[in-house]
């Protein structure tokens, strides 16, 4: 029994009680090239063919011994199978052929005469009705697809939670069209599978859940997620034996494309269909439409899922600052009353030696709650406000406009290059450039240059001073390491991190300090536009 059908063949069924007229029959139309021919003696067998396998005709002989040709005919139309049936028969009989196109026969023609002529003529019809059936179940299956993305469509920016729009888009394009096992799979952030919508797998769910959260992934599913420019097409001889669904698959083709909306994989959408479909190019461009809706969808509902979150982070964020304010303002109330109370003991302690150490202590703490303030003051700042894309070139040109760093030449090829970070990134830029000042000693130069890597971006900033000791460079980032260094290197380092970008010294100690900033590949990107990249001599400050 045929399981699957050939791309681009005629597949035809062909009932006569006499085995040779089948095999000669069946010889003559497939050295066509364009006709597949299944036989059967049978009229009974020749039903459960067609109620198996989508054949485009049928040719049948009239005189057979168990049912004739057009009891056979009623037979298969009461069963409501409407393609083209072909009457080849011996019986010549005027009242037969007007028996026969009554009840819905395409074409009648007569046994005997030259072979040649004869098979030739058969073909000729085969080909015509087969076409002409195509050409009307072509229109007929495009217009359910166009009427399924009408409907996904519909579904998909209705109110309903995504999980069940996904699931009800399973539901719309398998029934009436033509798909068997119509699955979703939708990806969590690490590649792993997040959740699985399905319709036809209801035996089979189960087992495919439990495959595909073991890390496991069918071939299609592999080949779908490199290929995102159109479906990825599986034939039945190519369906993968490990997979859950190879019983189900065996004799359909499957279409799987990735669900992809700017430039983030969400998951696959696989569906089996028969070959005719899987070929054709209005099919593949339907399907493709169809994962860019779903894809979309998924990606505007998981903007609208990090909107609501950044609100409510951004609702507390902004909760803590006001109550950090307040506290703080409280306590240097308190701490300019201690500053006072401590001068008058200063004074005292001049007087009584006994008393000096306590006086020192009292100090001690003093400076260390005004190092908290100072502290809890730059942090609070820190991600208070959304990241940001912001311009490297265009940073660095406002802080030579808006700094003298005295004869210290700067150079930058950072390109159109523009990153997402927080809006005091700018600050960290201008404190790595006064820590090459402050602490290179023999700074002429800082060079600020940017380049890709297969990991993300990366951001240096370098000088030609004397560098950082092996054994402090990863000390430089600690709290309260070292002094006067404005922001510091430990505050650079957090506002860093809230992008996922990281720091690290990589310079060579009396060579020069380089700082990298690594940044990932999503938190940059090159704008069109103005090069920035240049040179920037500034001028020596006179005051």
């Amino acid at each position: 029994m045929r399981t699957f059908r050939q791309p681009g063949h005629i597949h035809i069924l062909h009932l006569d009680d006499e085995p040779i007229i089948l095999e000669i029959t069946r010889m003559y139309l497939e050295k066509t090239g364009k006709i597949s021919v299944d036989t059967t003696t049978s009229p009974q067998e020749a039903i459960k063919k067609l109620s198996s396998f989508r054949y485009d005709a049928v040719v049948s002989d009239y005189e057979m011994p168990v049912m004739d040709g057009i009891e056979f005919l009623k037979e298969i139309r009461d069963c409501g199978h409407d393609l083209p049936f072909i009457l080849f028969t011996g019986r010549g009989r005027e009242e037969v052929v007007i028996r026969a196109f009554n009840n819905g026969a395409t074409f009648y023609l007569q046994k005997g005469g030259d072979p040649g002529s004869q098979f030739a003529e058969l073909a000729k019809k085969v080909l015509h009705a087969a076409g002409q059936y195509r050409t009307k179940q072509k229109i007929h299956h495009l217009y359910q697809i166009f009427q399924a993305l009408r409907e996904v469509s519909g579904t998909l920016h209705g109110d309903e939670e995504i999980e069940r729009k996904l699931q009800n888009v399973c539901r719309i394009i398998s029934s009436g069209r033509g798909y068997h096992n119509v699955r979703v799979v939708i990806f969590d952030r690490d590649g792993g599978v997040r959740s699985v919508y399905h319709a036809g797998l209801e035996s089979r769910i189960n087992d495919l859940i439990t495959y595909l959260k073991a890390g496991n992934r069918t071939s299609c599913t592999r080949r779908a997620i490199v290929q995102s420019l159109e479906p990825v097409i599986c034939e039945p001889n190519q369906t993968c034996m490990e997979c859950p669904l190879y019983p189900d698959h065996q004799g359909q083709y499957a279409l799987t494309m990735r669900l992809e909306h700017a430039g983030e994989v969400y998951g696959v959408l696989s569906v089996t269909l028969s070959g005719d479909y899987a070929s054709d190019p209005d099919e593949l461009a339907m399907f493709s439409e169809l994962c860019s809706e779903i894809a979309y969808a998924i990606h505007h509902y998981a903007l609208e899922e990090e909107q609501t979150a950044m609100e409510a982070l951004m609702g507390t964020s902004r909760k803590l600052h006001i109550i950090n304010s307040i506290t703080r303002h409280d306590i240097r109330n308190q701490l300019t009353i201690q500053m006072n109370s401590y001068e008058l003991l200063l004074e005292c302690a001049e007087a009584n030696p006994e008393i000096r150490p306590y006086v020192a202590a009292i100090g001690s703490s003093i400076n260390s709650i005004h190092e908290h303030l100072v502290f809890s003051d730059v942090y609070q700042k820190i991600g208070i406000q959304r990241p940001r894309w912001l311009s490297v070139g265009a940073i660095i040109e406002g802080i030579t406009c808006s700094h003298e760093f005295g004869d210290l030449a700067i150079l930058h090829s950072t390109g159109m290059v523009e990153v997402y970070t927080d809006v005091m990134f700018g600050k960290i830029i201008s404190n790595l450039i006064e820590n090459a000042i402050m602490h290179g000693k023999r700074v002429t130069t800082v060079r600020i240059s940017f380049m890709e890597e297969i990991n993300g971006g990366v951001l240096v900033v370098e000088d030609d001073g004397v560098g950082v000791p092996d054994d402090l460079k990863e000390k430089i980032f600690e709290r309260g390491f070292g002094s006067n260094t404005g922001l510091g290197l430990y505050y650079t380092r957090e506002i860093l991190g809230i992008t996922g970008m990281g720091i690290a010294e990589t310079g060579q100690n009396l060579k020069g300090a380089r700082f990298e900033i690594h940044i990932p590949k999503k938190g940059y990107r090159i704008k069109n536009g103005h090069d920035v990249s240049g040179r920037i001599s500034l001028p020596v400050s006179e005051g």
